[in-house]
């Protein structure tokens, strides 16, 4: 695909998620005001009429459509999506205070499934055809099924209810009595590990089954037999050749499976109650905090284009057969 095609795709799917960032929420049953007093008269909070008056002035939710769609746009531009509703605060601000946390697990859930993954294709494909294979091939297939959330209660059941080795929710230990930083860092990693490890038990699968295709393939290829004939040990022809090979048409794919992750933390914060923007994406939801939608919404679209437009550009210098095909589309 030309340069510039690629790139007008890329700008139109962004113009498409700009409109229905606005329309989305709006199309969720109830509202804000709604949502806060819980149901009316029977609701968790009381509101009279001026009060829900008041408070749609205050939010602009009674101006007409027409003006709230102007006035998002401007905020589009200026990166000011106005304040949370329910958070009473501004929405870059709120998205920058839960962002860390999110990108902390995605980040130890990235790595660890990359790593397992390419290893276990790798040594998956070299077993192949074998019971081996066969066993690893099987459980991957199988723990590919098995959605995140459920993963995730089911180590939080066993790991934090039953024998206690981790905390149940949270990000860290609130008021913790100590002043080492080494204290805060081991407290900070041992809530983090159960969100992690259902991230990566829920991507892992993904990258080994493609790994041990394209590792198989290659396998049977003319210069793997040449370099087993030249007498170069196995560890060699593991790495260099097959593992090089296989691994270059897996780059697009881990990086685009990195944005999938973020997706995927909405239910595993949800599940631990992990304070990031997946939980605070939820809460939006719940809560029909249409200015924290925005911004969420946005944000997460930015971030997996971003990865999409990375993958494309360094694809070439990894194969130079892509980059021939392009100079010679010019």
């Amino acid at each position: 695909m030309p340069k510039n095609s690629k790139y007008r795709s890329y700008l139109l799917v962004l113009v498409f998620v700009i409109v229905l960032n606005f329309w989305l929420p709006r199309l969720l049953p109830g509202g804000p005001i709604e949502s806060i007093a819980g149901g009316g008269e029977d609701g968790a909070v009381f509101l009279t009429e001026a009060q829900k008056t008041a408070m749609q002035q205050y939010y602009h939710l009674d101006a007409s459509l027409g003006a709230q769609f102007v006035a998002y746009m401007k905020g589009l531009f200026t990166f000011d999506f106005g304040s949370s509703i329910l958070y009473k605060a501004p929405v870059y601000d709120i998205i920058l205070e839960r962002l860390p946390w999110t990108l902390f697990i995605l980040g130890i859930a990235s790595l660890c499934s990359i790593v397992i993954g390419l290893l276990a294709g790798l040594y998956s494909a070299w077993r192949y055809p074998g019971k081996t294979d066969r066993s690893l091939f099987l459980s991957m297939l199988g723990l590919s099924t098995i959605p995140e959330f459920l993963i995730g209660m089911v180590l939080l059941i066993a790991m934090a209810v039953k024998v206690k080795w981790f905390p149940l929710s949270g990000a860290k230990t609130a008021f913790m009595r100590s002043d080492l930083w080494l204290d805060h860092a081991l407290d900070i990693a041992r809530h983090a590990v159960l969100p992690a490890f259902t991230l990566t038990l829920g991507s892992v699968a993904s990258i080994y089954l493609l790994m041990r295709n394209e590792a198989v393939r290659v396998r049977h290829e003319p210069y793997i037999e040449f370099a087993s004939a030249k007498g170069i040990r196995t560890s060699g022809i593991l790495f260099r050749h097959i593992a090089r090979n296989a691994a270059l048409p897996l780059v697009t794919l881990i990086i685009i499976r990195m944005g999938a992750l973020m997706a995927g933390s909405i239910l595993v914060e949800t599940v631990f109650a992990y304070p990031g923007v997946g939980k605070l994406l939820q809460e939006a939801i719940l809560g029909r905090d249409y200015p924290l939608l925005h911004g969420l919404f946005l944000m997460m679209t930015l971030i997996v284009l971003l990865l999409n437009w990375i993958a494309d550009l360094i694809y070439p210098y990894l194969d130079p057969r892509i980059a021939g095909n392009r100079g010679v589309q010019r």
